[in-house]
């Protein structure tokens, strides 16, 4: 699963001392810069918990990172908001997603919205369920009366659609999130 880890930094970013951090924990991966001081590294490998524990020690400058599954509007959002709430961290969406609903700030929910708003119903209904039925794909195809091939190409489809595979955790709880927003009518 490809995961892409957006940086935000404090000061310019010298290539020849950032690079080598993120290439120790994945040779394959592959850096994006879209300015000074943020871009991203994709990468196939999880490498959160082990880029989590070098940043604080590694950079001489403020650094934060925000795991996530796409680089759209929400993505840069939330990347501006935890540079300021995790310094020196890497987290996930739903960790700034969570930090700014503690403060009562509902402002990234019209960007997440967006994120679902051209996925077909059924895929939405089909992902919802799976959810629901414990990440079981046989429990959620008896529930939705469809058959597992069915299931499974529906699973597959969303994943495609929106690059957010929530076979993982992070990622399915940033759609159970979606969900209960859009239930409560935020």
């Amino acid at each position: 699963m490809k995961r892409l880890y957006l940086f935000e930094t404090g000061k310019d970013i010298e290539t020849v001392k950032f690079e080598p951090l993120f290439a120790s924990l994945d040779p394959n991966g592959t850096f994006t810069y879209e300015g000074t001081r943020n871009g991203y590294f994709e990468s196939e490998l999880d490498i959160a918990h082990e880029l989590s524990e070098k940043l604080a020690s590694f950079f001489d400058m403020p650094i934060t990172v925000v795991v996530s599954h796409r680089n759209w509007p929400l993505e840069k959002k939330l990347l501006k908001e935890a540079f300021g709430y995790f310094p020196n961290q890497c987290v996930f969406l739903t960790d700034v997603l969570m930090k700014e609903l503690t403060f009562g700030n509902f402002s990234s929910i019209p960007l997440l919205s967006q994120e679902f708003r051209d996925v077909p119903r059924e895929l939405m209904q089909t992902v919802g369920s799976f959810l629901r039925s414990d990440l079981n794909g046989i429990k959620t195809a008896e529930r939705e009366k469809i058959h597992r091939n069915t299931f499974n190409y529906r699973l597959k489809s969303f994943i495609e659609l929106t690059n957010l595979d929530v076979r993982d955790y992070h990622n399915a709880l940033l759609l159970e999130l979606y969900f209960q927003l859009a239930s409560n009518g935020r």
